[in-house]
């Protein structure tokens, strides 16, 4: 599996339908916002992780709880609203930034920030379970920021889309092309574009253009 698969594809296609079902969305909606979270919920992990080795050790230790079993029974999750242990999980992801993020997701989509949060709370395990399980397979041995930055960046064992995310977010935030991107150190750490993105100064049509980005690149 990959970060495409997790979005758009097999894994994505469930979790939209549970998201629309269960929050009474159209689909398209429900598609643009797993879209939009699915990028901004790894990225946040990554920052998370560069803030010093409690942080790194926490996330570490939760995705060894997390070993991807989730996304073998996402068909019995239809229906079945958000536990407090999934909101909890998107709290810890997003830290005191979790109320802007689900302000921005409900400005761009028009859907409530409630009905976001829950959206969120449905996405949040699944993302962890695809990252214990991308954990498991990590063969080179590296932590968390290998980990995930690799997913981001574009890896050898991640997909095509997951590579574009650190271009596509850095020249949203001011970066330049994609093609500077690439050759700069600074803008392809995904984790400092994260920090811009959570910055409370950023104004609201820079994150708004950001979440355009992500959804564009996985939907096209």
């Amino acid at each position: 599996m990959n970060l495409t698969d997790l979005v758009t594809g097999g894994v994505g296609s469930k979790a939209i339908s549970t998201i629309a079902n269960l929050l009474h969305i159209e689909e398209s909606k429900a598609k643009w916002l797993v879209a939009a979270a699915v990028p901004l919920m790894i990225a946040a992990l990554n920052y998370n992780s560069k803030k010093g080795e409690d942080q790194e050790a926490g996330i570490n230790k939760a995705l060894d709880q997390h070993n991807g079993g989730i996304l073998d029974q996402l068909g019995g999750l239809l229906g079945q609203a958000p536990s407090d242990d999934d909101n909890k999980i998107v709290n810890h992801m997003f830290g005191s930034n979790t109320e802007m993020v689900k302000n921005n997701l409900s400005a761009k989509t028009g859907i409530s920030s409630d009905k976001i949060g829950s959206a969120l709370a449905v996405l949040a395990p699944i993302v962890m379970g695809y990252l214990g399980k991308q954990k498991q397979a990590q063969s080179n041995g590296g932590g968390m920021g290998d980990l995930l930055g690799g997913i981001l960046s574009g890896g050898s064992e991640s997909s095509a889309g997951g590579g574009l995310l650190g271009s596509i977010l850095g020249s949203v935030l001011g970066g330049g092309s994609p093609d500077a991107q690439q050759n700069s150190p600074n803008m392809g750490n995904i984790g400092d574009l994260a920090g811009e993105f959570f910055n409370k100064e950023k104004k609201s049509d820079q994150k708004g253009s950001v979440l355009d980005s992500l959804v564009g690149m996985f939907t096209k």
